[in-house]
C-alpha cells in the first residue's frame, strides 16, 4: 500500500514536470535554431550546424573504433550464447527462465549499434540516418519488453508486433515531420527509451541485491515445504559465491550510454560531447560482452545463480514510463535553450 502511494505521488510529480516542460515549448522560436549543415556524401540536410573545435577525422576514428568493438563483441556474444549453457537465470515469483534469449538480444543489440555508427560516417546524423538509428532503439525496446515479461519470450506472442509498432511510430513520425521537428521527435523518443533502459537495469540490480540479502522472499506461498527448503538451500549456497558483480555490469553499461547521450543532448554545440558520446559505446558494449561471457562460461557442477526481476505492476510500469518521458523532454528543453542562446 505504501509503495503504491509513493508510486502515485512520484508519477504525478513527473507528469507535472512533463506537462510544464511541454507547455514551455510553445514559447520557443524555432526559427532561431542554427541552419544545419549538408551531408558530405548525399548533400541532404543533417541535424547539426557548426560545432566548436570539431575535428571530423577524430570523430570518425572514434566511431570506427567503437563500431568495431560492438560488432566483434556481438559476434562473440552470439557464439557464446549458442554454444554454452548460461550460469544465470531470471527469477520472478518463483518462476525461473534461462537468460539465453536475453543474451542473444544483447548480442544483436551490439551488432546493429555498430552498423548504425558506421552509417553515421556514410550519411551523417540526419533523417536518412534514422533508418539505421531506430533499429538500435528497437532492440532496447524489445529487451525492455522481455524483462517486463519475466525474461520469457513465449509469455506474450505480441513481443515482435510491439517492437515493429514502435518502429512504425518512431520512424514513421520522423519521416513525416519537417526540420526541426523531426530531430526534436527522434531525439525525444530515443532519449526516453535510453532513460527507461537505464532505470530498468538499475532496478534489476537493486532487486537482485535486496532479495539476495533477504532470501527467497519472492517464493509463492503455494510451494511445497520440500521445494522451499531446496530453494532456501540454493540461496544459502549463492550467498557464499555472490554474483552481484556480474549483474552490476548491466546498469554500469547502461550508465555509460545514458551519460554520453544526455551530455551530448545538453551541449550539442561542443565537440567534446560528440567525442565522449562516441567513446561511451566502447565501455558499454564491452561490459555487456563481459556479462554474457561470465554468464555462458558455466563450470561443471556450478549452481545456477538467480537474477531477481523487478516488479511489473501497473503503477510501477506507469511510473517508469512517465519518469523516462519527463527526463527526456527536460533534457531536450535544455538543449533547445542552449542552442538558441549559445
Amino acid at each position: 500500500m505504501k509503495y503504491n502511494i509513493f508510486s502515485n505521488i512520484a508519477t504525478i510529480f513527473f507528469l507535472v514536470i512533463f506537462g510544464g516542460v511541454l507547455f514551455s515549448f510553445s514559447t520557443v522560436n524555432f526559427s532561431k535554431l542554427p541552419t544545419p549543415n549538408n551531408a558530405t556524401l548525399t548533400g541532404f540536410p543533417t541535424w547539426f550546424g557548426e560545432i566548436k573545435n570539431f575535428d571530423t577525422q577524430t570523430w570518425f576514428s572514434m566511431l570506427l573504433f567503437t563500431s568495431f568493438l560492438e560488432i566483434v563483441s556481438g559476434v562473440f556474444m552470439i557464439i557464446w550464447s549458442l554454444r554454452c549453457e548460461p550460469l544465470l537465470i531470471f527469477v520472478s515469483n518463483g518462476e525461473k527462465i534461462s537468460t539465453t534469449s536475453f543474451n542473444k538480444l544483447i548480442a544483436g543489440y551490439s551488432i546493429v549499434t555498430g552498423i548504425a555508427e558506421i552509417a553515421v560516417i556514410i550519411f551523417d546524423i540526419g533523417k536518412l540516418w534514422t533508418t539505421f538509428g531506430v533499429i538500435h532503439n528497437y532492440f532496447e525496446v524489445i529487451i525492455l519488453i522481455l524483462l517486463h515479461q519475466k525474461g520469457n519470450v513465449a509469455l506474450d506472442n505480441n513481443i515482435i508486433f510491439c517492437g515493429f509498432l514502435y518502429i512504425l511510430i518512431a520512424e514513421g513520425t520522423t519521416i513525416l515531420l519537417k526540420w526541426p521537428y523531426d530531430l526534436t521527435w527522434f531525439k525525444f523518443q530515443g532519449l526516453a527509451v535510453d532513460w527507461a533502459f537505464f532505470i530498468q537495469f538499475v532496478r534489476l540490480y537493486l532487486t537482485t541485491r535486496r532479495d539476495y540479502k533477504e532470501g527467497y522472499i519472492s517464493l509463492p506461498h503455494h510451494v511445497s515445504d520440500d521445494e522451499r527448503e531446496s530453494e532456501e538451500h540454493d540461496i544459502h549456497h549463492h550467498k557464499k559465491d555472490c554474483h552481484l558483480g556480474h549483474v552490476f555490469l548491466l546498469p554500469f553499461a547502461a550508465f555509460w550510454h545514458i551519460a554520453g547521450h544526455v551530455l551530448n543532448t545538453l551541449l550539442p554545440a561542443e565537440a567534446f560531447t560528440y567525442y565522449l558520446f562516441s567513446f561511451s559505446y566502447g565501455p558499454m558494449y564491452t561490459s555487456l560482452a563481459f556479462f554474457v561471457y561470465l554468464d555462458t562460461h558455466l563450470r561443471p557442477n556450478k549452481t545456477k545463480k538467480p537474477i531477481f526481476l523487478p516488479g511489473t505492476s501497473t503503477p510501477t510500469t506507469v511510473l517508469v514510463t512517465v519518469a523516462s518521458l519527463a527526463l527526456s523532454i527536460l533534457c531536450l528543453r535544455f538543449c533547445v535553450f542552449y542552442t538558441i542562446h549559445n
